[in-house]
This record gives C-alpha cells, structure tokens and sequence, in this order.
C-alpha cells in the first residue's frame, strides 16, 4: 500500500460523507456492492455515509458536475472515491491469475482537494475471462475493513 496525506489541509471530521465506488467499465454491479460495505463498515465508526448510487440514476461513470451538484445540494463534507486502475497479473501461464490495483481517494467537498489517498493491490475485483464479477463479500468487507484502518493510523479519523 501506498498512503499520502494533505499538508495543506488541516485535520477534520470526516462529518457528511458520500461514497462513489467505479471500475474501468461504466459501473457495473460491483461497484455498487463496494459502495454498501463503505457505507455499512464507515457507519460502524460512526461516520454517516451516503453511497453514490442512492442518489444515481443511472449506472454511467458521474461527471465531475454531477457529483458536485450532490455533494453541495446534500451538504456533504467529504467525498470518498474508490477506482479500479488496472489489473497486475499474478501468473503469466494462469489466465485470471492476478490482482487489481485500486487507488481510494478523499476529497473535502465541495471543492476537488484531495486530503488522503491511498493505492493497493487488491483481491476485490474478481476477473474471469475478460469479465468483472461480483467479489466475495468477505474479500470486499476485507479490503474496506483494510483501508479504514490505514485511515486510522494516518488520522483520517
């Protein structure tokens, strides 16, 4: 994992928090469930959270606008991102052998600044034959579970 952290941003609450999860195709189911276990485990820790598609009403990628007309409209505080950035193959000679690397963000709201960021090799996104699938809830409840604490550690809250 690989962890940075705004100097330029003092520390705060994470306070009204809306959670946008996606993947290199226009949001297919697992973003979604990723989106729930955010918004279930946060909650566990108090943050009130909010998923992104509570609010969508389509499964397209959101523009930047779109977001920041629910982010002010809502009154949220904070924005957190997690995004698919691509596949890192395990095995060469074992086709879905490999692991997605995935870069979760959090933005204050409205405005686009980043306060933590963090990139991780991952399990979640289960790939088979060229096609996204759902991931096991453990392995998304195991990755979120995972972030939060290396939040923890960097004071994110």
């Amino acid at each position: 994992m690989d962890t940075w952290r705004s100097p330029l941003i003092a520390e705060r609450p994470l306070g009204k928090t809306l959670v946008l999860a996606y993947t290199l195709i226009p949001r297919p189911v697992v973003g979604f469930h990723l989106e729930d276990v955010w918004v279930e485990q946060l909650g566990r820790y108090g943050v009130n959270a909010l998923s992104w598609s509570y609010f969508a009403a389509s499964e397209s990628v959101p523009s930047m606008g779109e977001v920041a007309d629910i982010l002010a409209k809502y009154q949220f505080d904070t924005l957190l991102v997690t995004q698919l950035i691509s596949f890192k193959p395990l095995n060469r000679n074992i086709s879905n052998s490999q692991v997605s690397i995935l870069e979760t963000r959090l933005y204050m709201a409205p405005g686009e600044e980043v306060y933590w960021s963090l990139q991780s090799e991952s399990f979640l996104v289960n790939y088979v034959g060229g096609e996204i699938r759902r991931p096991r809830e453990r392995d998304a409840l195991e990755y979120v579970e995972t972030i939060i604490q290396e939040m923890m550690k960097g004071n994110v809250f």
